[in-house]
C-alpha cells in the first residue's frame, strides 16, 4: 500500500483493484468549510454534494445553510455554491439531524432536512439544470409530535418519498415511521401515512435510511424500541407505494441487527444502490455493520476501531466493480467528529488487505461522506 499527502490536505490511498490496475480513495476536506457532506451519484454518474456550511458573519453560533454543489471527476473540481435552504438555520450539533438529499429522473436534486427549534421536516427541490432551488416547504402537518431526527428523502423516476419517525418521545414503543410520496418530480405530494407497524416503536434519536427497490417498492432501515430496549435494525419493504400501498413486510432478523438499550444510541445509517441490490450500514453495539437488503445475505461487521471506542455515522460507496468502500467516525462525543477509518471490500465480499492508520480528523459536529467515481477510484470527504 502506498499513501501520498498532497500539500492541500488532500489524502490519496492507493490499493490493487484485480489484481492488474489500481484504483484511489481521494480524502480531502468538505469545500468552503463546509460540515456534514452527504455525496450521492445519480444514475448517469454525475456526483452531487450536500452540505452545511455555518455564517460567516457568525462562526460562534451554529446558525447556517444548506448547499449544494456538483462534482466533475476530470477536473476534480466542485461547482460553484448553490444555496438550498430559503433562510438560515441552527444547525443541530447531533450528526442524527443531517440532510438528505436524492436525484430524479429530469435531473432535479430534491432535499430534505429537519428543524430542531420547531421539530418541521422541510423539502426543497432544484430546477432541473441544478442552478437553483424553489423555496422550501414544511412537509409535515399532521403527524409532527416527536419528530426528533432527521428523515430520510428517495426518488426513482418521477417518484420522490419522503420518510420520517414521529410519536411522543417518552412512549418510544409506539413511536412510528410515516411516509409522503410524490409522482410529479416533487411538485406535489401526497398524504402523509403510517407505514411502520406500531408494536415495535422508534428510536426517538436515530435517523434512518430508504430507497426505491423498484418502479413503486421502497425499503427502510431503521432502528425499532420494543418496549423501549430493543433498538434493533429493522429492515422494512414497503410494495406499491404510489398506489396506496399494497403490501409490507419485515426482513429476518439476524444476531448483529439487534441491540437491547434503555438509552437512545444516536446513530445514523446510509444505503447505497449497486444494481438491483440495496445495500445498507448502520451501528450496532457500538460497531459499524453492512448488509444487503434484496437477498437477506448475512450481516458482517466491516472492521475494527482503532482503539476500543464507539465506531458512529457510516457512510458507504459502490463502484462499477462492486468493491465497497466503508468509512466511519471514532471517539466520537455529542460535539466531537472523531477520527476517520474505512475499510474496502473487494466484490466477492471479502476485506481488502490494506490497513489504513492514517489520523486523519473529522470536523467537529461532521461526519464523512463516500462516493464512487466513474473510473471506479473513489472520493471521500470529512
Amino acid at each position: 500500500m502506498l499513501i501520498k499527502f498532497e500539500t492541500i490536505l488532500i489524502a490519496t490511498l492507493f490499493f490493487a483493484w484485480s489484481g492488474l490496475v489500481f484504483a484511489e480513495v481521494i480524502i480531502q476536506p468538505v469545500p468552503d468549510q463546509g460540515l456534514q457532506p452527504r455525496l450521492s451519484v445519480d444514475d448517469n454518474g454525475d456526483i452531487h454534494l450536500l452540505y452545511f456550511k455555518k455564517r460567516i458573519n457568525s462562526p460562534a453560533s451554529r446558525e447556517g445553510n444548506l448547499y449544494y454543489r456538483h462534482y466533475d471527476p476530470e477536473s476534480g473540481q466542485f461547482s460553484l455554491p448553490v444555496k438550498v435552504s430559503s433562510s438560515a438555520f441552527s444547525m443541530q450539533t447531533f450528526s442524527i439531524a443531517r440532510a438528505s438529499m436524492a436525484t430524479s429522473k429530469d435531473g432535479r436534486v430534491h432535499v430534505m432536512w429537519y428543524y430542531p427549534r420547531s421539530s418541521e421536516m422541510i423539502y426543497a427541490r432544484s430546477n432541473p439544470e441544478r442552478t437553483a432551488f424553489e423555496t422550501q416547504r414544511s412537509m409535515v402537518n399532521i403527524y409532527q409530535e416527536g419528530i426528533d431526527a432527521g428523515g430520510d428523502i428517495a426518488a426513482l423516476g418521477s417518484s420522490v418519498a419522503l420518510i420520517w419517525g414521529a410519536g411522543k418521545l417518552t412512549e418510544e414503543h409506539q413511536r412510528t415511521m410515516f411516509l409522503r410520496v410524490s409522482d410529479d418530480y416533487g411538485e406535489t405530494f401526497g398524504e402523509e401515512v403510517i407505514v411502520s407497524d406500531p408494536d415495535l416503536g422508534a428510536c426517538a434519536c436515530c435517523s434512518l435510511a430508504a430507497d426505491y427497490t423498484g418502479i413503486s417498492d421502497l425499503i427502510i432501515g431503521y432502528r425499532s424500541a420494543i418496549d423501549g430496549i430493543g433498538r434493533h435494525m429493522q429492515v422494512l419493504t414497503l410494495e406499491n407505494v404510489d398506489k396506496g400501498i399494497t403490501g409490507a413486510h419485515y426482513g429476518p432478523m439476524s444476531e448483529l441487527q439487534q441491540w437491547e438499550a434503555s438509552f437512545c444510541p444516536l446513530s445514523t445509517n446510509d444505503i447505497e444502490r449497486f444494481g438491483e441490490q440495496r445495500w445498507l450500514v448502520f451501528e450496532t453495539h457500538n460497531r459499524i455493520m453492512k448488509m444487503e437488503l434484496t437477498s437477506n445475505n448475512e450481516v458482517s461487521a466491516v472492521g475494527a476501531p482503532f482503539s476500543e471506542t464507539r465506531q458512529k455515522n457510516p457512510a458507504l460507496a459502490i463502484n462499477q466493480a462492486g468493491e465497497k468502500l466503508v468509512v466511519w467516525g471514532e471517539a466520537i462525543s455529542h460535539s466531537r467528529g472523531g477520527r476517520l477509518n474505512l475499510s474496502l471490500f473487494n466484490k466477492d465480499g471479502s476485506k481488502s488487505d490494506y490497513i489504513f492508520d492514517e489520523d486523519i480528523q473529522i470536523n467537529n459536529y461532521s461526519f464523512p461522506a463516500a462516493a464512487s467515481l466513474p473510473n471506479n477510484d473513489f472520493l471521500v470527504l470529512y
